[in-house]
Parts: structure tokens; sequence; C-alpha cells
């Protein structure tokens, strides 16, 4: 440890990048084994989970074995806790790992959850409840969006300080440090703070733009509501990979008909038709504008 020093941003990101390919090309297998084993249907529902148990499966075989991911021994990091002393217990590294893989899934299925359970709750008039779900049903979006700013703020802050690039990390306090110190250089650092400006400007602008939509967006009557949502769904407008109302209709060279979601989360994994299998980039899906 004396002829160590704390990774900087440099190692962390190059780690992270390399990391991510290993788990890409995982979760493309996962995919492809549920696709053929459970069908193309049980994959889209459950494709998030699908993602995250893959992404746990390599984390489980690396850190949590007491092991370097494949990023880490890349560039030439190994984790440690807070004290500085020693690599992270075990309990801590699973801690890492669960916040990690499962926490966003989670966070959106609460989300999703919560604004059912609010959708069933019937509306009386003159009643100061009904008053308090109103306003929670309208605050929970920016609640949930608050969490993806905070997100955005870490991020900023890892660029500025290096320390936690995910927000994990920061929970069980595990931090980097560098084996071979010879191969860090600090001088490669300053160029990230200048992504950390870069980030926190955009950050401002996209605040700036969603505050001055929100105070000009008409709002949307309950009787408009219902007869969206009591649209009554047929082969005609149904999305053949989720099996619900298409939505954003947008078509593959072939000439068959998705979602727009749906097939660019397939184009992501094979980039083929799910049903005639034509092969064909993504660049060539055609949103259809006005076409339901």
């Amino acid at each position: 440890m004396a002829n160590s020093q704390l990774a900087g941003t440099a190692e962390i990101l190059r780690a992270s990048q390399k990391d991510e390919e290993y788990m890409r090309y995982l979760r493309n297998l996962t995919a492809d084994i549920t696709q053929r084993c459970l069908g193309i249907p049980f994959w889209m529902r459950w494709k998030d989970l699908s993602s995250s148990f893959s992404d746990a499966l390599f984390f489980g075989l690396t850190t949590l074995s007491g092991l370097q991911t494949l990023g880490e021994e890349y560039a030439n990091i190994i984790q440690i806790d807070r004290s500085l002393k020693s690599i992270p217990s075990k309990w801590v590294r699973f801690t890492d790992i669960s916040l990690r893989t499962f926490g966003c899934y989670f966070l959106l299925r609460f989300q999703t959850w919560l604004e059912n359970q609010l959708s069933l709750i019937p509306q009386v008039e003159s009643n100061d409840d009904n008053t308090y779900i109103t306003n929670l049903k309208a605050f929970l979006p920016i609640i949930f969006k608050a969490i993806s700013v905070l997100q955005r703020i870490h991020l900023i802050a890892f660029y500025f300080y290096g320390n936690y690039y995910s927000i994990s990390k920061r929970f069980t306090g595990i931090k980097y440090l560098v084996i071979r110190r010879w191969l860090s250089n600090p001088d490669q650092q300053a160029p990230y703070k200048l992504l950390g400006w870069i980030a926190a400007t955009q950050l401002c602008l996209s605040l700036a733009i969603n505050l001055y939509a929100a105070s000009t967006k008409p709002p949307v009557s309950i009787k408009e509501k219902e007869s969206n949502s009591g649209e009554a769904v047929n082969s005609k407008n149904q999305c053949s990979l989720c099996f619900e109302k298409r939505s954003y209709s947008t078509a593959t060279p072939c000439g068959h008909l998705f979602c727009w979601s749906c097939i660019t989360s397939w184009m992501q994994n094979k980039e083929e038709c799910p049903l005639c299998r034509e092969s064909f980039p993504p660049s060539k899906l055609i949103y259809l504008q006005n076409y339901y």
C-alpha cells in the first residue's frame, strides 16, 4: 500500500468503460438465451430485470468473489475501504453490487406501483384528502425527476474530484488504489474538470428548459385522459412485441410495425426484424408521424 495512491478520474473511467464492454456482451448473451427459451414477449416484459441479473452475475463472479473485475485489472486498480488500509468486506461488496445492479430497477418499479395505486383511489369532490392526493399525483413525477438530477450532480462531482463514479460506491465508501504507481499520471485528471463544467452547464440549461416548458404547458382535462386510456386495442394497432396498443408507431424496412421503444430496445441486441428475421441497421427504422 505504501507504493500505491488513490486512483483518479482517468483510471476509474477506463476501468468502468472496459467493464461495460464485457457486461454488454453478457447482457446480449442472456437476452438471446431468454428469447430462445422463454420467447420474445417474456423477454420484452422482463428485459430490465434480465439485464440487472446479468450485471449481478458479472460482479458476483468478480467483485463478490474477492477478485478484480476485468476493467479494474485492465486499469491496474483495486477496491479499498474507507480506512484505505484493506479491501472492502464481503458485506460491503454485496451492498455495493446490489445497489448498483438492482437499485434503478426497483426504484422504477416502485414509481410505477405508486402511480398505479394513486390512480386507483376514487375521486371525491370537496374533500381535503382528495386535494392532497391530487397534489401528490402532480408532484410525483417531479420527485422522481429530482432523483435523476441528483444522479447527474453526482457525476459532475466525480469529474471534479474523481472519487466515486457510481452512487453505490459513494454510499459504501469504496475507493480505488492504483496498484502500479508509475502507471498513474496526475496530469490526466485536469481535462476531466472541463467535462464537469460542461456537464454542469448542460444540467442548468436542461433544468431551465424544463421549468419553462412546465410553466407554459396547458393542463390536460380528466375527460381527455379517460378518453385516451379507454381506447380499444385490436390487431391493427397492436405491437407484436409488447402486445399492447402501439405508441409512436415505427416501421421496419420489411413493413412490420412496432412501438418505437420496443423495436429500438430489440435492435440493441439483434439488428433484425423480430417477425421475419430480415437483417437491417437501426438507421433504417422509420418513425411514422400521425399514424396510429
